[in-house]
């Protein structure tokens, strides 16, 4: 199956690759990242909205703390093994699973494999090259990964990207003689295809071509979509010097500044809105945003610059500086939504969160403590509320909490597997070893695999 380029997929999944991408520009990546994971299960062979996709992934979760980002790696390897089960009957379901995996975990290793498999299943090779050059650079010493790639490349005729790869291979496992069989095959079917001995085929079927004519075809969608953007800025920056005071094409001119990354320009813009309107908590949120964006913009530039620099001092300190910027900022601004809008449980209990990460516990207890009036927040309060009182050493509160929140989930979906760890923890604190054990059994019955219960429960 051929990649599908923007213009071949259908209206409808044209129309959701726009909202995707607007959310993506917002910042609201759980937003994006839903709409994305709708449209690749419409259109799988879509590699543009795949590449959106990993890129909002990756932000995501590298904006999270430490701790989250933890959470967020356990929490995803069941949902990463289910997905593998899935992969010899339903290939197409399969890769669904393990994109959305994605979400939580975006180097998990299970959910790229499955990926990557189940694109070969359904004739996707760009995918799962994709998939596994992901896997790569997080691996990048995985030799099972990069046989894997070797293998994928040469059997799609990408002989010289074989080659390198099993040279890389070599490198780390200099008498493996798989992966030097292996390269010299790649090298010997590379020389027949340059030397012109193996049938003509379309200019797709030689490798070289195949590169540049990808080269270009990207380079050409770059161009217009650059070329349709200054456009479009053009024709908002002249309507509104004909209408001054119109908000609706002066917001409209910020957000494609935005879009084109300047943010300068946009800030100034939504600002200037926001002084002659007045309070508008949606445009302080695009502010915020947009801030927020140019900050981001900041650390990936200075990112790009050290891989080209590893062992520049100053460079190092200047990206950690930028990174304490940003995690400040999110902070500053979560709780000034607080404080603006102190009815608002949603903001409290992201302020709650945050204030966890970073270890502010009191803070944290605070801020949940009064975000546990909103229903639909009730169990998530619940659970951290009982890590934050496990943190202080507080069990048995510790333990009422747990016992709470695991009451009110009826099903045992991965909340609740999270709730009843967390409560055996607690019991294990106290020393009750009876107890925890249940908690860990509860999880055994129906989740062997979550995280390290099989060995607290002495099974491994």
């Amino acid at each position: 199956m051929a990649v599908k380029k923007l213009e071949e997929i259908s209206e409808h999944a044209q129309a959701i690759f726009a909202r995707a991408k607007e959310a993506a520009n917002r910042q609201n990546d759980d937003y994006a990242m839903e709409l994305m994971c709708q449209l690749l299960e419409m259109e799988p062979a879509f590699l543009e909205g795949r590449v959106l996709l990993a890129a909002v992934q990756k932000r995501k979760f590298q904006s999270a703390g430490a701790i989250a980002r933890k959470m967020a790696a356990m929490s995803a390897t069941p949902a990463a093994l289910k997905a593998q089960a899935m992969l010899k009957k339903n290939p197409a379901q399969a890769l669904a699973e393990a994109t959305r995996v994605l979400n939580s975990d975006p180097v998990n290793a299970t959910a790229l494999t499955v990926l990557a498999d189940a694109a070969v299943e359904m004739d996707l090779p760009e995918t799962a090259a994709f998939a596994l050059e992901t896997l790569r650079l997080a691996r990048p010493n995985d030799v099972k990964v990069l046989k894997q790639l070797g293998a994928l490349y040469f059997n799609q005729g990408e002989n010289d990207k074989a080659f390198r790869i099993y040279e890389q291979v070599l490198k780390i496992k200099p008498d493996d003689a798989e992966a030097f069989k292996a390269m010299k095959d790649a090298t010997a079917k590379g020389a027949l295809k340059k030397g012109g001995w193996e049938q003509e085929g379309d200019y797709r079927s030689k490798m070289k071509d195949q590169e540049e004519a990808k080269a270009l075809e990207q380079k050409e969608r770059v161009v217009k979509s650059e070329e349709m953007l200054a456009n479009l800025i053009a024709e908002a920056e002249e309507k509104l010097s004909k209408e001054p005071t119109n908000l609706a094409v002066a917001r409209q001119l910020g957000r494609l500044y935005a879009q084109n990354n300047d943010f300068d320009g946009a800030l100034h813009m939504f600002k200037q809105i926001l002084q002659r309107q007045g309070s508008d908590p949606a445009l302080e949120k695009e502010i915020a945003d947009t801030e927020l964006r140019k900050i981001e913009a900041d650390i990936a530039a200075k990112e790009a610059q050290l891989q080209q620099n590893p062992d520049n001092a100053a460079l190092k300190q200047e990206l950690a500086a930028a990174r304490e910027r940003r995690d400040k900022f999110i902070l500053e601004e979560c709780e000034k939504r607080v404080e603006r809008y102190p009815n608002d449980l949603g903001f409290r209990f992201e302020l709650g969160e945050l204030y966890f990460q970073r270890e502010n516990i009191k803070g944290a207890i605070q801020q949940f403590q009064l975000a546990i009036k909103n229903p639909q927040l009730r169990v998530k309060v619940l659970n951290y509320l009982g890590q934050c009182f496990l943190k202080q050493k507080l069990v048995d509160i510790a333990i009422r909490q747990f016992t709470t929140a695991a009451s009110e989930i009826p099903g045992m979906d991965d909340t609740k597997k999270e709730v009843l760890y967390n409560l055996g923890l607690a019991y294990d604190a106290k020393g009750d070893k009876e107890k925890a054990g249940e908690c860990y059994q509860q999880i055994y019955e129906v989740d062997m695999a979550y995280r390290d219960v099989a060995k607290r429960l002495g099974l491994e």
